[in-house]
């Protein structure tokens, strides 16, 4: 079992991933919360901590230079990237700094879980071959320890793929509209989806690359402004 530590300055974020994951059957044992790379230096200074699931853009430093910072240290750590921002350049860099995975808000929390799962399961073996992944100097070789899940060709392969899908069928525009139309109904992104004829993890992620914005979200700011 792992120790974890989720770092965002969402608090609404770190609590709604601490509640819709089992994080028993993910082989994690407790879990820390940082608003900040801050916080979360001193914390993964003070504690033995495994597993870091870390936002991108925060207040004060990215998540991007925390996981630098571990690398630095030679800090044995599994790493998922959790952000708002589909971005390729932010993928490639993950990758490159040996994170494991790098999942889009909002987050689908049946598919952090088997991302987390895998990951630990990988992490287990790791643990068990730790001496042959050193340097002469008692540095790890990151290089061969491959904890990265997704190729950048893959990771851009999908991200392209959500705008081309999105370009063709302009899910900005049948969402907004859709929404629009039925504001007074109980909206949700299954029923859309549903309706669009899409898969809704899908249909989320799309419309986050077109909008920056969740669809939830995009709902809620809709009603607001009915309501006014």
């Amino acid at each position: 079992m792992y120790d974890a530590i989720i770092v965002d300055d969402e608090p609404r974020t770190r609590q709604a991933l601490i509640k819709s994951v089992d994080w028993k059957k993910c082989n994690i044992r407790h879990i820390y919360e940082a608003s900040n790379i801050t916080d979360a230096r001193a914390q993964l200074l003070e504690k033995k901590i495994d597993v870091l699931i870390c936002d991108i853009e925060m207040p004060g430093g990215t998540g991007q230079e925390l996981v630098e910072w571990i690398r630095g240290r030679n800090m044995m750590m599994g790493v998922i990237m959790v952000t708002c921002h589909p971005e390729f350049s932010y993928v490639q860099k993950a990758i490159r700094q040996g994170c494991y995975d790098y999942i889009l808000k909002p987050i689908d929390y049946e598919e952090f879980s088997r991302t987390l799962h895998d990951m630990t399961g990988k992490m287990e073996y790791y643990d068990d071959h730790t001496d042959t992944m050193r340097n002469q100097d008692g540095s790890i070789n990151w290089g061969n320890l491959d904890y990265s899940r997704k190729s950048e060709s893959r990771m851009e392969g999908q991200l392209q793929e959500m705008r081309q899908v999105s370009g063709k069928r302009n899910v900005e525009k049948e969402v907004k509209q859709y929404v629009r139309n039925h504001l007074a109904d109980d909206l949700n992104v299954t029923r859309i989806a549903e309706i669009m004829h899409f898969n809704p993890q899908y249909l989320t992620r799309a419309f986050k690359v077109e909008t920056n914005q969740g669809i939830l979200e995009y709902i809620t700011t809709e009603r607001i402004e009915a309501a006014k």
